[in-house]
């Protein structure tokens, strides 16, 4: 268990990272090709995968009730922001206004789970 509270923290970064990049070419470039684009959203799917799957091991011993509310905030922003770049990979070539709305809500949920993560680890008040 203790292998996992060291795996998550060093997954997480590219996942996000990955993710930011990707939105930031999606949303305002028109000469990054857009299979670059999507591989790169392709990557911060399954490393997303790996970093959730390594946070949900290691707060394995919590009861869902008796987790911290900024633990089941995190969680919560962490698998929408999962969720919707599937559904962003999958409905990839549209450019329409749900689209680009969709890949802000995705950026803002994984910002959030980004600022949750690093209140739980840095102890910032929020």
């Amino acid at each position: 268990m203790r292998v996992l509270q060291h795996l998550h923290p060093a997954i997480i970064h590219f996942p996000i990272v990955l993710f930011l990049l990707t939105a930031t070419a999606r949303i305002f470039s028109k000469t990054i090709p857009a299979a670059l684009i999507q591989l790169g959203l392709l990557l911060s799917i399954a490393t997303g995968f790996l970093a959730i799957g390594t946070g949900l091991l290691a707060a394995s011993p919590l009861i869902w009730s008796a987790a911290p509310p900024v633990l089941r905030w995190h969680i919560a922003f962490a698998v929408s922001w999962w969720l919707m770049a599937c559904y962003l990979y999958f409905d990839f070539d549209r450019d329409t206004l749900p689209s680009l709305l969709l890949w802000l809500a995705a950026t803002l949920a994984v910002l959030g789970a980004s600022t949750l993560g690093g209140t739980m680890v840095h102890g910032f008040p929020l």
